[in-house]
């Protein structure tokens, strides 16, 4: 592989992880409008809390999954830049600032479902907290 392949297979890996995030974080939106009418209704009965928790929380762990891919994929754009660099191959300055940017090394990655981002962690932690509590939090002004 030389250079522009690398970059796109990076950027058709970006567009499927795009596709996919689109359609868990819609399904995580719709968990919340479900929470939000549920608890407009007055007290919800605990077989709709549990169902709609189980809903929402699978579609944050999809939403963590796709947050996970994506790093991947990135992680590997480092990595085949640099495998090829230590090939012999010439790189460009872009794709030398991409090696020491994505911390590209000859280490294959791996997956893992714990996102490396700090900033992704505060990302899911607050979309679960903030579903699970509009979920379970009682509506004071309905009691």
């Amino acid at each position: 592989m030389n250079e522009f392949e690398i970059q796109t297979v990076l950027n058709n890996s970006l567009i499927q992880q795009a596709l996919y995030m689109f359609a868990f974080l819609f399904s995580t939106w719709f968990a919340g409008r479900c929470a939000v009418v549920t608890q407009e209704k007055g007290n919800a009965n605990m077989l709709s809390k549990v169902v709609i928790s189980a809903f929402a929380l699978s579609s944050i762990y999809y939403v963590n999954w796709q947050i996970c891919w994506i790093d991947l994929h990135i992680k590997n754009y480092g990595h085949s830049l640099a495998a090829l660099k230590a090939s012999g191959a010439e790189l460009t300055a872009r794709a030398e600032a991409a090696i020491e940017f994505t911390g590209g090394s000859l280490e294959v990655p791996t997956l893992t479902l714990i996102p490396q981002n700090p900033i992704a962690i505060v990302f899911v932690i607050s979309i679960t907290l903030i579903l699970l509590s509009g979920i379970w939090m009682s509506n004071s002004d309905k009691n």
